[in-house]
């Protein structure tokens, strides 16, 4: 009895130990394609802090510009900031902001002008993923202009102008990935070459330039109306950018 009793109790601890092995084996399969599912989903492609730094170009028709520029190309130094903070499946969205700067100078009536355009982008951005390393982006953001505008008189004091004008920006544009790790698992810095076209549109300026009120010469010159300027027209932008997780 003492001999059949103990060929079944090393029966049972055999079946017992072949079903902790298979249930632990079936456990680390498990664990396996949840891990490969997790690197081939979009992850850290998708859902980041993105920062850009490229040029804006836009064309603008208005004859206002005339007196700073030469033509109608108006290049700008274009940076920019975003955070993905939504995203479900190939669709997220992020929050967007951007700046801009140019300076130009020419002449009018014989005397030397300036023009200087800060602008400030704040807004919405949706992006889907076509590809892992492709995304389509479209996006529609209110804007923000400061321009400063001078024309030298040639005398103790020039006729200035500062003001600040609200616009809009409707763009749409592609980003590709050229270099990251495949994985979405992965937090390493990923590298990205953007590009945007659309429409900027700003509220009209009114250039009456009038002396410096600072400046207390004797000599001070008369205003000058150098008309309408609407800093408006087609855009694009090329940028090269860098995404942290």
């Amino acid at each position: 009895m003492a001999s059949i009793s103990s060929r079944r109790g090393s029966v049972l601890a055999l079946g017992s130990t072949l079903c902790w092995l298979t249930l632990a084996s079936s456990a680390r399969a498990q664990d396996r394609v949840d891990a490969a599912g997790d690197a081939q989903a979009l992850g850290s492609h998708q859902r980041h802090l993105r920062l850009d730094l490229g040029v804006r170009t836009q064309f603008v028709s208005d004859a206002g510009l005339d007196p700073f520029s030469e033509n109608d190309v108006v290049p700008q130094l274009s940076l920019g900031a975003s955070y993905a903070f939504w995203a479900r499946d190939k669709l997220s969205v992020a929050g967007a902001f951007g700046f801009d700067y140019a300076s130009w100078s020419g002449s009018a009536r014989s005397n030397e002008t300036s023009l200087d355009l800060q602008r400030f982008t704040l807004g919405p951005e949706a992006r889907y993923h076509l590809l892992r390393i492709l995304v389509v982006s479209a996006k529609v953001a209110p804007t923000l202009t400061r321009q400063s505008t001078s024309l030298s008189t040639g005398l103790a004091t020039d006729l200035t102008k500062a003001s600040w004008k609200g616009g809009v920006d409707a763009t749409a544009g592609v980003a590709v990935e050229v270099f990251g790790y495949r994985s979405g698992l992965s937090r390493s810095p990923r590298l990205w070459v953007t590009g945007e076209g659309g429409y900027g549109w700003t509220a009209s300026n009114r250039l009456l330039l009038r002396p410096d009120e600072a400046d207390d010469a004797p000599q001070r010159p008369k205003p000058i109306d150098l008309g309408e300027l609407s800093l408006s027209g087609p855009l694009f932008k090329i940028s090269a950018a860098v995404s942290f997780w």
